[in-house]
């Protein structure tokens, strides 16, 4: 009677610790594919701010030669030149203004990125933390299920 005893405390504790084993190894794939996931969404989310920013500069640039353009065309209207000090001083100006804007959006475009980077990051190292709560509760299970083996074995 006593053999069946151990015989059904060792496949219990056998089953307890394959069961921990799959449960742990299947909390490890998830969090793997998490990772993998926002890793994947970062890029789409830094391709698409990217995009936006060349999409701004685009705009800026084909603005400012219109407006420049207009004045241009206002000067030689008025019988000046853009080459003028008025005209030029004017001009000038205007491509200063497009290129403050576009330093700004640049700006603001580096730190939403750096925002990203540091989510990623987080989202890692919060999964990097589960990865060895597993690791560690895999030992432990071991360390138990051996225990109670030997403890089984001793009493025997």
């Amino acid at each position: 009677m006593a053999e069946v005893v151990a015989a059904a405390t060792v496949v219990s504790v056998l089953g307890s610790a394959y069961y921990t084993d799959q449960k742990a190894r299947a909390e490890k794939k998830a969090t793997k594919r998490a990772n993998r996931l926002a890793k994947e969404q970062n890029a789409i989310e830094r391709e698409a701010q990217e995009a936006a920013l060349r999409e701004t500069e685009r705009k800026n640039r084909n603005l400012l030669a219109q407006q420049q353009s207009s004045y241009k065309a206002r000067l030689g209207a008025s019988g000046l030149t853009s080459q003028s000090g008025s005209g030029q001083v004017v001009l000038d100006a205007m491509k200063k203004e497009t290129d403050m804007e576009n330093k700004y959006q640049n700006q603001k475009t580096q730190y939403s990125l750096k925002s990203l980077n540091n989510r990623l990051k987080q989202t890692n190292n919060r999964n990097l933390l589960t990865l060895n709560k597993l690791r560690i509760g895999q030992a432990e299970n071991v360390l138990n299920a051996t225990t109670t083996l030997g403890k089984m074995a001793s009493d025997s």
